[in-house]
C-alpha cells in the first residue's frame, strides 16, 4: 500500500459530500475553527448545520439568499426546514 492511498484528499472535511456543500455555499475550506465540530475532521452534518442556519436567517429575518436557486429548489429548502423545525416559521407581525 502506498502512502497516497491512505490520505484524505478533502482537506479538513471527512467526505467529498461535505466539501462540495462547503464549496457551494462559499464557506471556509481551510479553518476547522470556522465550524462547530467534534473530532479531527468536519462532517457533512457540521456543514449542513451551518447551511441550515444561513437559510433560517434568510427566511426568518429577511437576509439575502445565500445562493441563487430555482424556485423549486428554494421551496424545497423552505419546506424541508419547516418540517425539521416546525415552530420556527410561525410568524406573527401583529
Amino acid at each position: 500500500m502506498t502512502g497516497t492511498s491512505a490520505r484524505n484528499s478533502f482537506g479538513i472535511f471527512k467526505s467529498k459530500r461535505a466539501k462540495l456543500l462547503a464549496v457551494k455555499y462559499r464557506l471556509d475550506l481551510y479553518d476547522k475553527n470556522a465550524y462547530i465540530h467534534h473530532g479531527n475532521t468536519i462532517l457533512y452534518s457540521d456543514v449542513k448545520f451551518i447551511v441550515d442556519n444561513i437559510w433560517m436567517d434568510h427566511f426568518m429575518y429577511g437576509t439575502d439568499k445565500p445562493i441563487d436557486l430555482s424556485f423549486e429548489e428554494y421551496n424545497d429548502i423552505y419546506y424541508s426546514l419547516q418540517d425539521t423545525f416546525p415552530g420556527l416559521f410561525n410568524f406573527s407581525y401583529a
